[in-house]
Formats: structure tokens, sequence, C-alpha cells
């Protein structure tokens, strides 16, 4: 069977055979002009031609004016062939670049640079990793979620339970934190309808994702890949698992909590979190995507149902450790009540040492901005407090620390996206030139922040 597909660019209504013809015809006139300043004896019938028309003109045999003539020829091809070339290019600019890009120069350069950027795999669930991510496809394409899907709450849970399937909640937030431009089809993922019907509490993007799995055979893979096409996103959204998972707590008094939301609402220490079925099978993207990396993130997020429940995945801490890439833990500004209360930096990670060992992380990203006593009190009266930066238990766990400002503004204790990527990306270039990590911290505030 013939191949068919070289001839779409013949279709009616492209704008492009015209410059196609111009182009090779301006090659006729270079060829031809070429052969006759070189008087190639294969073109003498043209060549008589030519003469014979010089000699009625000039009553004499002349070769100069043949060359002229060939000259002539070879500048009217170039002329064609480059205003052929360029209006093939406009015709299939226009047709690959967003109508709404002003400069096309700009546009491919930008996408040239963000290609050529670190491969980042960042680790987690919930906001914080989404306002991580946003702030991170500025300044490379090469990004990677592994996200978490033992979600059991709200339109989540009830699409897990109606559909046997995986959390679908966070995987829309990166997919929509990663559009190339978050316009009305991010709007609609974020939608969340209102009422009382069977459709009140559901988000649009969560039932997108849903009718995508159910459409194409349960296949999430697929699903994340056409939502993925949709949105523009930059980078990739990947499950840690696509097995059904159920989050599970053991508390220091020794009561079990079953299910990642109901987790918080008991207000006692955790002492070690299970999955059911233990230790999930992961998929296979996610483990070739953290052997690629140059930049491995944990965080931030919820430290024990958003960020530990992929370290709980099999294989996952393994190949994290196996890594020769810089392993960052983003650490929360405030406690958050009912899973780290009282927690200290130090605490954090140590939580995460014992779940992946002292060479799951060898950098911890702390803020080093102190709030507003006002943020404090209302925090305070929701059971939530900043989280202290002990210096000494932080070296004392093996572990590098960076203080840096990372909230929006000392009124809120709310990462900012933009802020928080800049200084990922330059612990990142910093380390990989070599950087003595004792001046770090001088580093990254070599310009206010």
């Amino acid at each position: 069977m013939i191949h068919m597909s070289g001839f779409r660019w013949l279709t009616p209504g492209l704008k492009l055979k015209r410059w196609l013809v111009m182009f090779g015809l301006g090659m006729l006139f270079v060829i031809a002009g070429v052969a006759l300043m070189m008087n190639y004896q294969w073109l003498s019938y043209f060549e008589d031609l030519f003469l014979l028309m010089v000699f009625e003109v000039t009553g004499a045999y002349d070769y100069t004016v043949l060359a002229t003539m060939g000259f002539v020829s070879i500048i009217i091809g170039i002329v064609l062939m480059v205003i052929g070339t360029r209006q093939v290019g406009k015709s299939v600019v226009r047709a690959i670049i967003p109508t709404d890009t002003d400069k096309v120069g700009d546009y491919i350069f930008e996408n040239i640079r963000m290609a050529k950027g670190p491969k980042v795999v960042v680790i987690g669930g919930g906001t914080g990793l989404s306002t991580l991510l946003r702030g991170l496809k500025v300044h490379t394409s090469n990004l990677t979620a592994i996200v978490t899907v033992a979600d059991d709450g709200g339109s989540s849970g009830r699409l897990r339970e109606d559909f046997k399937m995986i959390a679908p909640g966070d995987l829309r937030n990166c997919l929509v934190a990663l559009a190339e431009k978050e316009g009305l089809m991010e709007q609609l993922f974020r939608y969340r309808f209102g009422g009382e019907g069977d459709l009140a509490g559901h988000s649009f993007g969560n039932l997108f994702l849903t009718a995508l799995t159910q459409v194409l055979d349960a296949d999430v893979d697929k699903a994340l890949d056409a939502a993925s096409k949709i949105l523009k996103v930059q980078g990739r959204v990947i499950p840690a698992s696509i097995e059904n998972i159920s989050l599970i707590a053991e508390m220091e008094d020794g009561t079990i909590v079953e299910g990642e939301s109901q987790i918080p609402t008991v207000h006692k220490r955790i002492k070690r979190l299970y999955t059911e079925p233990a230790l999930p099978q992961p998929q296979g993207e996610a483990l070739r995507a953290i052997d690629e990396a140059d930049a491995i993130i944990l965080g931030p997020g919820s430290l024990y149902t958003s960020i530990m429940p992929n370290l709980l995945i099999d294989k996952i801490v393994d190949h994290i450790k196996a890594t020769k890439a810089p392993k960052f833990y983003i650490c929360n500004v405030m406690t958050q009540p009912g899973e780290t209360d009282g927690y200290t930096a130090g605490d954090h990670v140590e939580a995460l040492q014992k779940v992946g060992g002292p060479e799951l992380i060898d950098t911890v990203l702390v803020n080093d901005v102190p709030f507003d006593e006002a943020v404090i009190k209302k925090y305070k009266a929701a059971g939530a407090e900043p989280v202290k930066v002990d210096m000494d238990r932080l070296e004392d766990l093996g572990v590098r620390t960076v203080r840096a400002s990372l909230l929006e503004h000392p009124e809120t204790a709310v990462h900012d996206s933009k802020r928080l990527a800049k200084v990922v990306m330059d612990v990142i270039y910093a380390l990989q030139s070599g950087l003595d990590p004792h001046i770090l911290e001088y580093y990254l505030k070599r310009e206010d922040r």
C-alpha cells in the first residue's frame, strides 16, 4: 500500500504549493545560470539558441554576454528560492506556533532554551507540588511530576469508590500547573460544581480524567497523555502507581487509622505509615525518570499524606537512593495540624530518613524569612505554627541546609511559586558547577529576593 502522508502537503488551502513551485523554479534558474556560466557542453543546444539571439542583437558571438545572462539567471533563481523558502517557513510556523505569539523568534529561542534545561523529577502531591511545578515550568521543559494516588477524600474519593480507579485530583492539579498557558481550559479543569445534586463537589477536571480513563479502557497513561495534549503541558505527569491504594497510619498509642483523609483528623502523633496492598507496583516510567534525573525534589506538601505515600511504592526509594543526582527536600513553612504538630525541620527530615534511609535526601530547603505576628496568630488559632529551623539537628542528620526567602510575602505562609522555583534552579546549577556548599546561601542571596 502506498504511503500517502507526504501528499498532505499538497492539500488545498495550506498555501504551500505556490511557494514550493516558486522554490523549484528558482532552482531551475540557478542550475541554468551555472550551466551557462561554466559553458557546459551538454547545454550546447541552449547555448546555440542564446548565442544566436546575441548575434541577432549585437552582430557578434560574445560569450561575455552569455556568462552575464547566466549570472543574472542565478540571481533571479536565488531570489525566487529565498522568497519561496521564506513563505513556506511562514506557512509552517503559522500552523505550529500559537496565534497569540507576537515574536516567533523569541518563542522558538525560549523553547530551545527550555528543552536544554535540567531533567527535574518532583515527587509529592497536593497543592504544594502544583505550586512548585507552576514555577519550574518557566525554567525547563524536562519536568516529571510523580504524584501520589492515595487520596480518598472529596471528589477524588467518590470517583475512586464509584469507578475503582486511582485518585485523579492531584494528577489534575499537576496537569493544570504544567499547562503552557493557564487560560480557559485550565479554568475549566479547576471548576468545581456547586449545589446539592449528584455533581455537587465534583471537579470538572476529575470527571474529565475519569471519563477519559473509561473511554480508553482504564488506561490511565493514555488518559494523562491525551489530557496533556489538550492542556499543552510542559513536562510529564506520572502516577506513582496505578494500583488502588489505601494509606494506613499506626499512631504512637497503637491506634490504626485507614484513609489518607482520615489520618489528620485523629490528632495523634504518627508512628509509621503503610499501604494496602503492601509495596504497590510502581509505574515503569516513574522509575525511568528517577534514573535519568539531574535533580530529584521531594515536596513541598503534607509530609505524611502527600510525600511519604510515594516512598511506600515498591522500588521508588531504591531508585532515588541509587541515583547520583542531587536530592532535595523542600520543608513546609508551617506545621500541619494532625500530622506534624510541633515538628521542627529536623523532625521532618528524620521522618523521611526513617522511611528511606540517610541517602534519601542530601539537601533541605527552608524558609529564612520571619512571619508577621498577625500571620503567626492566625495560624496558631488553626493549630499550626512556623516550622523551626534547627540547624544543629539538620547537620547531625547529615543534610546540607539552604536557607532562602521562599514566601510570597511575609503576610502569608504560602510558598511563592516563582521564588521557590528560582531558588531550586539556582541550587541545581550551583551544585552542577561545583560551587562550595558552604557558600550556597551567599550565592542565593546575591540578589534581593
